[in-house]
């Protein structure tokens, strides 16, 4: 071992499975290069950087400098690193740069804290093949949770951490990929054998060339022409093919398939003949092979498309109809009788379509919708091919089941303190009436305003009850000018003080708790008849029309804007319908008014749609909840009365959540302060006493929607949690579904 220098910390870590053998004459080991690379892994309590490639027996130097951590490493035997000098950066781990450089035999190990970080000593271990560095860092939280006092509004309290941002750009991890591979044979390469070839030809026809080289290979040669590419008309003859070659000793089955590279021809060999032409590949007097392949998962027309963009030729059958319509006038009365005649025809075509190149020119198919399934006809090497593809294709598509909980928590608390008190001292008597001051002095009130109209008489009268109305007074028949309003003190007892307190203080607490299942795929095709939904899907009038394009809804009612036209989408609907607005329509001929209401939904709409389900366990989704609640009603003038709705809704975008984890979507609250005070002039504004001269009125209303959203890929392997693992809850449950077989 060698010696430790100043300042310095020599170790050798030796891995107990590889121990060292004694020292024999023999050759010097080869140099491996590119074998060593640099990992780190995140543990709980810890981070390690794992050097891939070190190999058994390696010394390391380490030192600390300043904050940081250097390390010399010096490997048994020279090797070399497999993406050169590395660098990588982790700030979320309080790391800011890790380092390896070096070449040969000894290597250089550095690592630098974040600013503030501390960073200690590692901890060294090896396994024979890896050297291992160990760094203690800070655990991780796994877990918050916070409670809540739904009794008293207020803030959630949150953890005030914020993580550290980085030195650089990091770009995002990058997932696994599911990955079929299959080695291809060129379709196109005919495997021939002869004497080596030494031609010179210039602007030659391809054709005589191509019988040169078969004669001189000693095969028979047939040239196919192509009736597709003859030209489009029959007068004009097709171009023929040129060549420019020049071989010097060339192998023969090199020479051969670069004539036909340079003709742009394709070529086969059967027996001894050789065939060449543009599309020689498709026709063989060979047998073939036929199959039908009945498709689980994937649709047959799919799959068939597929398979034609690699080449192989699809055929369907296309019909046509046609109608014509004769006779009758296109300006007639609507309700006369029509005297026009429809005639229908129906054309029925064969067509075929395919790429010209690909590994599977030569194959036909055909597919059945009924029985999804795909006949495929042709070579067996072909077709094998074929088949290797649809069992790539044939696969299921992961389902997802999203465990929805919707809280809409409500929290009210309204106060109220009046205070009322009567004072008479002889024929005066004052009045608070909750903060209003009332006061009457003698006998008798003094008179109205309309009193002294009355006196006026006639057209006045009217004109000064109208003012007197305008004007607020509460009296609408006039009185007598004998009648006088008394003093309503005369009835309490004289110098008596009479006083009434007031106060009231209500909290409610109240919520709405949903939890659907919703279990979706991220199939997006169309489903047959599926309707868009919105507001009229709740009325009678509701619209069974389908749209496409799964957005966007009609009115403002009408709940979440994800709708349920599409497979990966789903619709959740708990509530009332009341009627939100009436179509007034004018009535015609002395009858009335029609009224056609429109009708929504008070409760809660929930719309879900599932993008993707990858391979790496995250499930990408869209939300759209909406909890809406009637808070008044307006009557509509000859229909009736219409509910107002208090609507809350939350459209999120596009979410990605790893299976397993909860998404929790807050703060689609409504809060609303109101405070009414009623008081003295003068009076009710002096402390303490004032409290006795005026009347305090004060409401808070708050209303959070709260969202919890968890996804759970399902296993089909093992069936999941979900199906057969479904245990009712009650006994009436189990009572039932144990009688029905299940």
């Amino acid at each position: 071992m060698a010696s430790a220098l100043p300042g310095y910390a020599l170790l050798e870590v030796v891995a107990q499975a590889a121990p060292r053998q004694p020292a024999t004459a023999q050759a010097p080991a080869p140099v491996a290069t590119g074998s060593m690379q640099l990992q780190v892994r995140r543990l709980g309590n810890s981070v390690e950087l794992v050097v891939e490639g070190a190999g058994p027996g390696p010394q390391l130097q380490q030192s600390s400098r300043g904050s940081g951590w250097q390390g010399q490493l010096l490997t048994a035997t020279p090797t070399g690193l497999r993406f050169g000098p590395q660098r990588i950066s982790l700030p979320e781990l309080g790391i800011q740069s890790v380092s390896l450089d070096g070449s040969g035999s000894s290597y250089s190990l550095s690592v630098t804290p974040m600013p503030g970080v501390p960073l200690a000593r590692p901890v060294v271990s090896a396994d024979g093949l890896n050297l291992i560095l160990a760094f203690p860092t800070a655990p991780q939280a796994s877990l918050q949770t916070n409670r809540l006092d739904l009794s008293q509004p207020g803030a959630v309290p949150l953890p005030t951490y914020a993580p550290p941002l980085q030195a650089r750009a990091v770009a995002p991890p990058l997932g696994d990929m599911a990955v079929g591979t299959m080695t291809l044979r060129n379709p196109g390469y005919v495997n021939v054998s002869g004497p080596s070839v030494t031609m010179t030809l210039k602007n030659a026809p391809a054709k005589d060339a191509l019988m040169a080289l078969a004669q001189m290979g000693g095969y028979g040669f047939v040239f196919v022409e192509d009736s597709a590419t003859s030209g489009t008309s029959s007068a004009l003859p097709a171009q023929p093919r040129t060549v420019s070659i020049s071989f010097r000793g060339e192998s023969y089955s090199r020479a051969l398939n670069s004539t036909l590279l340079a003709a742009g021809l394709q070529g086969k060999k059967e027996g001894n003949m050789i065939f060449a032409g543009s599309n020689v590949l498709s026709k063989t007097f060979g047998p073939q092979l036929s199959k039908v392949y009945r498709l689980n998962q994937v649709s047959a027309g799919s799959a068939a498309d597929y398979l034609a963009n690699l080449g192989a030729s699809v055929t369907k059958t296309n019909t046509i109809t046609t109608s014509v319509t004769q006779g009758g006038d296109q300006n007639q009365p609507s309700g006369s009788p029509n005297s026009a005649t429809t005639q229908s025809s129906s054309q029925t075509t064969v067509e075929a379509y395919g790429s010209l190149t690909g590994p599977l020119v030569g194959l036909r198919a055909t597919t059945d919708s009924r029985l999804g399934t795909v006949t495929l006809i042709g070579d067996s090497a072909v077709m094998i091919i074929a088949e290797q593809y649809l069992r790539q294709l044939d696969l299921r598509q992961r389902q997802v089941a999203l465990s929805v909980k919707i809280l809409d928590v409500t929290l009210d608390n309204d106060s109220e303190i009046a205070n009322s008190f009567a004072f008479r001292s002889g024929n005066n008597f004052i009045v608070n009436a909750q903060g209003r001051l009332l006061g009457a002095f003698g006998n008798s009130l003094p008179p109205t305003a309309a009193q002294f109209d009355q006196m006026a008489g006639g057209a006045n009268s009217a004109k000064s009850i109208t003012q007197t109305l305008r004007l607020g007074e509460t009296n609408t028949v006039v009185p007598p000018l004998t009648a006088q309003p008394v003093n309503p003190g005369n009835v309490y007892d004289q110098d008596t003080f009479f006083n009434f307190v007031n106060a009231t203080i209500t909290s409610r607490s109240t919520k709405v708790l949903a939890s659907p299942t919703l279990i979706l795929s991220e199939n997006q095709d169309e489903i047959k008849g599926g309707a868009e939904v919105s507001a009229a899907l709740a009325s009678a009038g509701a619209s069974s029309g389908s749209s496409s394009s799964g957005s966007g809804l009609s009115g403002t009612e009408g709940g979440a804007t994800i709708g349920r036209p599409r497979s990966n989408e789903s619709y959740v609907t708990v509530g009332e319908q009341v009627i939100t607005n009436y179509t007034v329509t004018n009535g015609t001929q002395g009858n009335g008014n029609s009224c056609q209401p429109s009708f929504g939904i008070a409760g809660l709409t929930f719309g879900a749609r599932v993008s993707k389900i990858d391979d790496n366990g995250f499930v990408t989704f869209t939300l759209s909840p909406q909890i809406s609640a009637t808070t008044r009603q307006q009557r509509v003038e000859g229909c009736g009365l219409i509910d107002i709705l208090s609507i809350r809704r939350l459209d999120t975008g596009s979410s990605r959540v790893r299976d397993g984890q909860t998404l929790i979507l807050t703060g689609v609250i409504s809060d609303a302060d109101s405070q009414l005070v009623s008081k003295w002039p003068i009076l009710g504004d002096i402390p303490l006493i004032g409290q006795f001269f005026r009347s305090t009125n004060g409401g808070r209303k708050k209303r959070e929607l709260v969202i919890l959203v968890t996804p759970k890929i399902l296993d089909d392997n093992d069936g999941g949690r979900f199906g057969y693992g479904y245990q009712p809850s009650t006994a009436q449950s189990r009572e039932f579904m144990g009688a029905s077989g299940y």
